[in-house]
């Protein structure tokens, strides 16, 4: 029997949660709405912790380059999903990675 780490499990959960949300975009599951107030997001220190450039992390985690580009030198917000998205990456970037990688 495989016992999987804490960091595994909140890991598996969060590539869940993902799915869900996947799923609502393509229209296959309808989730439950509800409010979140996430706080400004740091997009360039985001980018950087991970050790990419721009064109990396708009390849990597389906973000237009131009858009990444206009966050980083706050001509423009992140809002909606794509804050959430950011949010995700920052705490488990890997996670994120693989959700949108997965088949």
């Amino acid at each position: 029997m495989t016992v999987k780490t804490k960091k595994a499990k909140s890991q598996d959960s969060l590539l869940d949660s993902l799915h869900e949300v996947l799923e609502d975009v393509q229209g296959t599951k309808r989730l439950n709405s509800r409010s979140v107030n996430i706080e400004d997001i740091d997009v360039h220190g985001i980018r950087k912790k991970q050790h990419l450039t721009q064109a990396e992390f708009s390849r990597i985690f389906g973000f237009s380059l131009r858009t990444l580009q206009q966050w980083e030198q706050g001509r423009r917000k992140p809002h909606g999903s794509a804050k959430v998205l950011l949010k995700v990456i920052d705490y488990a970037p890997d996670v994120v990675d693989r959700a949108l990688h997965s088949s």
